[in-house]
């Protein structure tokens, strides 16, 4: 144990403080929810005189109830024991757990916020592994027939609670069934364990698409559900349990998502109801688990701390072992789910782009259909606001509404007009998500029949050079009477956009928007949470257009040291027929610099019949979105990334 903790120590010293900071606090009975994972952040500790009143609601959010009862600080006073060798930690733990075992019953209706199912599971998976890390103190021994009818007793409470057809597509239902698995198999009940993976099969088949992402549309629950599945297979293992190899297929699949969708940073998306969290020690333990080196590529050189403490020095060394090597690919689409996640390379300073236009996800899904994300050179650019709270209300809404996001609102119409936090009146069907990869030129298209109602039907096509450091974004508008157009782009906190014309200057970039109407462009105030219950302010880039029938709008991200000249060509022409096709059919942009010299020829709609090209600038080609490098001499055969 003692090789153990020098470890630790050597590896992951902040780690280490924070758990003995957090033992220290239970100590003093001052409680506060700012570990790494913790699901709804507080920032304020909250402190007991007396006895700990475990279902004391300290504002209007009954979430510090759940996460105060998920009792995550138990681990870390199990870890500060082990770390220190220090009885009044497992004195501490052993004296709250009898007391929270005594206080809050499951047959007790004032208790019933403490025992919703997804905090019986986490709260059975942390007795568990806080059982197995401090376990054998003499304090912890002294309690073990109240932990251990505790044990059954939250077993009883999932097996009774945890299988519906809620359960089946929910998070809930794999992390309240995942704390049985890992008690059946750390206090060797097969019966528990056989029903904990019946139902993990099912929810794993049915809450996770086919391209291994969990269907909420929130990567920080896809990280919930695949830590407890990475669990899974960890105490299966170290238990002598045989997983199916399906199982394990899926599992890694989940895993190799984040690999695709991980920032510059570490960190994973803020998508839907997610948070700016550094997610390389879940991406550590995958590789642990699957011997991955392109997983331990992007993830830490040494194992995570909290896997350390499971798996000892044992699994320490067999992490270090595993050769660690660069991913293959840089760009991904997740087709099931409709996201798109593309880089220009994997160091800390490297570019990357998210567009999502999927399934809205559930109760934790945003109305963000067409959004985009960006981070140029490892600095966040066009940001996501984040979630800020569950509490329904203006809080809710303002951070998960279409103005939060990076998309087009038209006439002014919510998308997904909300009942409450969890529940909108109506959904919008993505239509057509697709990408093309072409060496560094990387396309993504998606429209959304959300205004349907209304006679539009709105698609967005993007085009990101990487070497030419320049992401063009084509919004389209095929509608019948007239209406109003607005198009939202949100900065970073630190970037303060400067607007002259239809040109805005902000952190490097020079952003272009050209249309055939006439435009109004404004910065306007918004906020930004990356952790819930916290928000900054941060501004936001609105442009506006009203147009009768067809419209487009061409927005122009040039990243490039010698800025281009953007503009839209006056005429295309068909070389079969010799006619100008009208800009409603096709239009093209010219990106003309000293460094770089681009033409992008988008068609709207179908133009080649009989058989036909098009002639645009001096550029000839043919296909729905083509690209011209005059520079290279590319003006007769484009590089066509939408057939």
């Amino acid at each position: 144990m003692r090789n153990l903790v020098d470890a630790l120590r050597s590896s992951w010293p902040e780690d280490v403080a924070s758990s003995i900071r957090t033992a220290d606090d239970a100590i003093a009975q001052s409680f506060i929810f700012d570990q790494r994972w913790d699901m709804e952040r507080t920032y304020v500790k909250e402190h007991f005189e007396g006895e700990i009143d475990f279902l004391h609601q300290p504002g209007d959010d009954p979430e510090w109830i759940y996460a105060f009862n998920r009792l995550r600080h138990f681990i870390c006073l199990a870890q500060a024991y082990v770390l220190t060798g220090d009885g009044k930690y497992s004195t501490c733990l052993a004296d709250q757990m009898r007391l929270w075992i005594e206080k809050v019953r499951p047959d007790d209706e004032a208790s019933a916020k403490a025992w919703r199912t997804i905090e019986t599971g986490i709260r059975l998976d942390t007795f568990t592994k806080a059982w197995l890390i401090a376990g054998s103190s003499p304090q912890m021994k002294a309690i073990e027939p109240i932990f251990m009818k505790s044990v059954e007793e939250h077993a009883a409470f999932i097996l009774a609670n945890s299988w519906n057809s809620y359960h089946l597509m929910s998070n809930w239902g794999v992390l309240s069934n995942h704390g049985l698995y890992l008690a059946a198999c750390a206090f060797g009940r097969e019966d528990w364990r056989k029903e904990a993976l019946r139902r993990l099969s099912l929810e794993l088949l049915n809450e996770v698409y086919d391209d291994g992402t969990q269907w909420e549309q929130s990567p920080m629950y896809h990280n919930e559900v695949l830590r407890d599945y990475l669990d899974v297979i960890l105490f299966s293992r170290l238990y002598g349990h045989q997983l199916e190899d399906w199982f394990l297929y899926r599992v890694h699949k989940m895993a190799l998502v984040d690999l695709k969708w991980i920032k510059p940073n570490g960190s994973e998306p803020m998508m839907g109801d997610s948070d700016d969290i550094d997610m390389r020690d879940l991406v550590s333990e995958a590789a642990y688990v699957f011997s991955d080196g392109a997983l331990k590529g992007v993830g830490y050189p040494v194992l995570d701390y909290e896997t350390s403490f499971l798996v000892g020095q044992e699994g320490i060394a067999q992490y270090e072992a595993i050769e660690a090597r660069t991913p293959e690919l840089l760009d991904y689409i997740l087709e099931d789910s409709g996201n798109v996640a593309c880089r220009d390379g994997w160091s800390p300073d490297s570019s990357w782009i998210r567009f999502h236009n999927g399934t809205l996800g559930a109760g934790h899904g945003h109305a963000d259909q067409g959004h985009i994300s960006f981070v140029d050179r490892g600095r966040d650019f066009l940001v996501d606001a984040g979630r800020f709270s569950y509490v329904f209300g203006e809080g809710r809404k303002a951070f998960k509404d279409m103005r939060a996001h990076n998309v087009v609102v038209v006439d002014g119409i919510e998308l997904y007009p909300e009942k409450d936090s969890w529940e909108c009146h109506s959904l919008a069907r993505a239509i057509g998500t697709r990408a093309s990869f072409k060496g560094d030129d990387i396309a993504f298209e998606g429209g959304h029949l959300g205004y349907q109602d209304r006679g539009v039907f709105v698609d967005r096509k993007a085009v990101w050079m990487k070497e030419g450091r320049m992401l063009v974004v084509i919004d389209e508008f095929h509608a019948t009477g007239r209406h109003s157009y607005e198009q939202l782009w949100h900065f970073a906190e630190d970037l303060v956009p400067q607007v002259e014309g239809n040109v805005v200057e902000v952190g490097g970039c020079r952003i272009t928007q050209l249309s055939r109407q006439e435009l109004g462009l404004s910065v306007i105030d918004s906020r930004i949470s990356r952790h819930y219950n916290e928000s900054t302010p941060n501004l936001c880039l609105s442009t506006k257009l009203e147009a009768e029938g067809f419209a487009s709008l061409v927005t122009v991200f040039d990243f490039g040291d010698a800025k281009v000249s953007a503009s839209l060509t006056d005429e295309v022409r068909s070389n079969f027929k010799g006619i100008v096709f009208p800009p409603e059919t096709i239009e093209a942009v010219e990106l003309a610099g000293p460094d770089r010299d681009y033409v992008l020829v988008v068609a709207h709609k179908e133009y080649a019949t009989p058989t036909d090209t098009f002639l645009a600038a001096d550029c000839t080609g043919f296909g729905q979105l083509t690209l011209f490098n005059r520079k290279a001499g590319e003006r007769s055969i484009g590089k066509r990334l939408f057939c």
